[in-house]
């Protein structure tokens, strides 16, 4: 297996404490070293002020509401990002701007998530990341 380049880290907005640690593992399993986890969505903005991220897994619901200024400003950046939520009902209603992720419903196998973030990442670099 490819090891991902390291580098930029990969922000986890997630108010689930459980649900970020198996992210966090998840990810580190699989070679993507650094990660910052957030709960709520003013500190990712804060955080996005100075901070970039090569990619973001984002619950649309925080501790704060709905991080829709949050996803608005990943799209304009074109950072990836993917909408990991137990919700199936459509966020793009809400904010357009998530439309911009690829969801994955909660709970995901992990290889799922895996998935996604490869295809995420392929996307935008144009390697295959794993």
């Amino acid at each position: 297996m490819e090891t991902p380049a390291i580098g930029l880290p990969v922000l986890i907005l997630e108010d689930e404490p459980f649900i970020t640690l198996d992210v966090e593992e998840l990810l580190a399993a699989h070679g993507y070293g650094e990660t910052i986890a957030l709960s709520r969505g003013s500190e990712a903005l804060s955080w996005l002020e100075i901070n970039v991220p090569r990619l973001a897994i984002i619950d649309p619901r925080l501790s704060d509401g709905v991080c829709s200024a949050v996803v608005r400003l990943l799209a304009e950046r074109r950072t990836p990002f993917i909408v990991y939520s137990g919700e199936t009902s459509s966020l793009t209603d809400e904010e357009p701007a998530f439309g911009a992720g690829e969801l994955v419903l909660k709970p995901a196998p992990p290889e799922d998530i895996m998935a996604v973030v490869a295809r995420a990442l392929k996307s935008v670099q144009g390697t295959d990341q794993r």
